[in-house]
């Protein structure tokens, strides 16, 4: 299901980059497309199964049975994710009119999926209640204080929405709140303690713990870094800035504790995902730095470093700890699937001035255009695939090692 939700915001990512060659259909608005590509990789992709596979996960973490209330608080955040696609597409943030009644069927959506992910969160405290608080178990408590934390953002969205106040720093701010919180806290870190269960030696590592104990000081305030500094008080800014630098040490600690682990145990999947991660974390630094964030904001870097993070590290870290849980089997053809993300993302580049201005052109955004249908592709693939040898795809959420695929 998290795969043909992949496709399904892919395929609308697609439509996104090929609308600024070729124009929209059906009256179909750029902003809105942008927000039902957005809200379903996050929310019906990557939230989803990065839940699965911690669930999946918590039995040899915990030494405890995983709850079978799990299964169907993902099939909510699965369903309620979709629910709010077409609202978002047609409609975006704006209200739906029929026969002359306005309904915010997009807001409400959304937050239905919040509800969702709280139920997540419930099942997960009494799952792991009392149990003893390992390096992955503090990274996910970590990441799920931090969904928590940036759905305030969400609903403080709604509520500057609602009341319709003029002065855009609140809009900016719960909406900078609610994605980069919940990108850098709950993705970053639930996905680090996926790594991190898959190797042991180096969870028991100080340099583990002193990278876990850096991100969490520093991510809450990360946030502000994507806000004009025209719009924050000097002091804010410094602020924001040293929290910037003490998350990005965090992670560079944590890619410290975790490479000498992952070459040991030959499992280079992981090497590029967090090559990405480490990608990410140099460019925090860098806008940590008020000039840093001038320079990256005139070489209009801010999709790539989104894509850096949710395609490079997200979405290939994902796969690689599916790979880890369950077997190669349930991603194949990831080898195709992992040059189609390369591809899409050196595609951006000639979109950005550190490309030489002599060598960009129109055919820059159309190349662009054209690589984001390789990811589409192979992950369609993937999924005829799976359908072909198992009859269907199920999450590994009732048995303690129920099989991803069957044998024909």
């Amino acid at each position: 299901m998290a795969l043909a939700c992949f496709v399904l915001a892919a395929s609308t990512g697609s439509l996104l980059r090929f609308g600024m060659v070729t124009g929209y259909p059906a009256g179909l608005q750029m902003a809105n497309i942008r927000h039902a590509h957005s809200h379903l990789m996050y929310f019906g992709w990557v939230t989803p199964a990065l839940m699965a596979l911690i669930a999946a996960r918590l039995p040899e973490v915990t030494g405890r049975k995983r709850l079978p209330a799990f299964r169907w608080v993902l099939l909510a955040v699965f369903t309620t994710a979709l629910l709010v696609y077409v609202p978002f597409l047609l409609y975006g943030y704006r209200p739906a009119t029929f026969g002359g009644i306005s309904l915010p069927l997009s807001t409400i959506g959304a937050g239905l999926n919040v509800i969702a992910w709280y139920g997540f969160v419930i099942l997960y405290a009494r799952n792991t209640w009392r149990a003893p608080r390992n390096h992955p178990l503090r990274l996910w408590d970590a990441a799920l204080g931090f969904l928590v934390l940036s759905s305030l953002g969400a609903w403080g969205a709604a509520v500057v929405s609602a009341l319709d106040l003029q002065d855009p720093f609140w809009a900016m701010a719960s909406t900078h709140l609610f994605l980069d919180l919940f990108a850098d806290g709950w993705f970053l870190l639930g996905l680090l303690g996926l790594v991190f269960v898959a190797h042991p030696p180096a969870a028991r590592s100080r340099t583990a713990h002193w990278g876990e104990t850096l991100l969490v000081i520093g991510l809450p305030l990360t946030f502000l870094l994507n806000l004009p500094a025209s719009a924050m008080p000097g002091a804010v800014r410094a602020l924001a800035g040293i929290a910037g630098v003490v998350a990005a040490t965090g992670i560079f600690a944590s890619l410290a504790a975790l490479l000498p682990a992952i070459w040991r145990r030959g499992n280079r999947a992981w090497l590029l995902p967090l090559s990405f991660l480490a990608l990410k974390a140099g460019a925090m630094f860098i806008i940590a730095f008020p000039e840093g964030a001038r320079w990256a904001g005139r070489m209009a870097l801010r999709i790539s470093y989104l894509h850096w993070l949710l395609l490079g590290f997200v979405t290939l870290g994902l796969m690689a700890a599916a790979a880890d849980r369950w077997g190669r089997q349930v991603v194949p053809a990831r080898r195709w699937f992992v040059l189609s993300v390369l591809l899409l993302l050196a595609s951006l580049l000639p979109l950005t001035p550190l490309w030489p201005s002599a060598w960009r052109g129109a055919w820059a955004l159309t190349a662009a255009s054209w690589a984001t249908l390789g990811p589409v592709i192979v992950a369609i693939l993937m999924l005829i695939r799976m359908i072909g040898k198992s009859g269907g795809w199920e999450l590994e959420i009732g048995k303690e090692r129920r099989r991803a695929i069957s044998n024909p």
